[in-house]
């Protein structure tokens, strides 16, 4: 059975447009409203920062510091079943860290599977129609809390195929170290395959009551993985033995799994291809909430859920299922929009909601 989970407090320094942020959220539900620009989606990306190690809008993370400042800090304090514990992450231009309870994490995924957390941002909707990198980065995700270990394979696959590019656009397809990095590719590619598949199969069970919630109930979605590459690790190492020559002049490795997806289907045909806009963005949706689902089953707690201007994307109905099910959840909820109207259906009690604004990177009493 899940447990309770919520940030406390929450501090901000020296974080994009942000000036010092200090917020004490609500159990429940936080509305931060301001006009565009003034630093709404920093402040959930600096949340999910402390959350996570990683931003959602950038690879590099050093982009969040603030100009002028040599370290941006967030940190905060968690409570967990009842039990409380701080967390903090700077990140520097040389030096990143990522502490709990004065103690630094080793380990990024012991971290970032400490606190779950699930974000839904505009560019989400490229989930569907967008690369297939997106999806990769869905399944990644819920592999993580399925099996830390998921993110090692991932960054020692990576390596490896690094490596032996580099190798092949510089000498060439009988270099002999290649034997090496192949074996590497092969041993951690198809153990990363496999954690995939996993993280789709539970992703279809969950997506599906999430998109008949939100959608039409008489439309099917289903969720398919296709792998980049075979699931056996010696197929993976003959097959890239055999590639060498294709992928020293085409520049990239063609199989493994950097060339994944998970595909979409409504009633048998490519969401992708033949889902309508509104369609798509039911469906972007329903696999954030099947996110939700399954790190949640699989962290036993509740996930904190960021929806960044999600209004601003969904017609009338469909934003008025996503609040229906927001009323049902027990996660702790931070929204942000540029009308706060908008969420009237969220109790006024200030034991259950918590109203902010911003202006200028700073932040108000609602």
């Amino acid at each position: 059975m899940a447990v309770e989970l919520g940030v406390v407090s929450l501090q901000v320094r020296g974080f994009r447009n942000l000036t010092a942020v200090d917020l004490k959220p609500g159990p429940r539900f936080n509305v931060i409203s301001g006009d565009n620009g003034q630093g709404k989606t920093s402040l959930l990306e600096a949340l999910y920062v402390l959350c996570t190690s990683r931003s959602f809008r950038i690879e590099k993370l050093t982009e969040v510091i603030q100009a002028g400042n040599a370290v941006a800090v967030v940190s905060g304090q968690l409570k967990e079943a009842g039990v409380v514990r701080r967390q903090r992450a700077s990140v520097a231009r040389d030096e990143r860290q990522f502490v709990i309870d004065d103690k630094p994490q080793a380990r990024l995924s012991d971290y970032a599977t400490r606190t779950p957390v699930v974000v839904f941002q505009p560019g989400d909707l490229q989930l569907i129609s967008g690369s297939a990198a997106g999806r990769r980065k869905l399944l990644d995700r819920v592999s993580l809390f399925l099996n830390p270990l998921s993110m090692d394979h991932r960054q020692r696959f990576a390596s490896a195929q690094r490596e032996r590019q580099r190798l092949l656009d510089t000498r060439g397809s009988g270099a002999r170290e290649l034997d090496a990095y192949e074996r590497v590719m092969a041993k951690h590619g198809t153990e990363l395959e496999r954690m995939r598949l996993l993280a789709a199969e539970k992703l279809q069970h969950a997506a599906t009551s999430a998109f008949e919630r939100l959608g039409d109930p008489r439309v099917k979605v289903a969720l398919r993985f296709a792998p980049g590459g075979p699931y056996e690790e010696e197929q993976l190492r003959l097959q890239l033995y055999q590639g060498r020559s294709d992928d020293q002049r085409r520049k990239s490795t063609r199989i493994g799994p950097h060339k994944d997806d998970l595909e979409i289907e409504l009633d048998h045909r490519l969401a992708r291809r033949h889902a309508s806009q509104g369609q798509q963005r039911m469906l972007a949706l329903a696999l954030k909430l099947a996110e939700l689902e399954c790190l949640c089953h699989a962290r036993g707690a509740f996930p904190l859920l960021l929806l960044d201007d999600v209004s601003s994307e969904l017609d009338h109905s469909r934003t008025n299922a996503v609040y229906d099910f927001l009323k049902q959840s027990q996660s702790q909820v931070f929204l942000t929009t540029t009308r706060p109207e908008l969420f009237s259906f969220a109790p006024s009690s200030s034991t259950e909601r918590c109203d902010f604004r911003l202006e200028q990177g700073a932040l108000r009493d609602g």
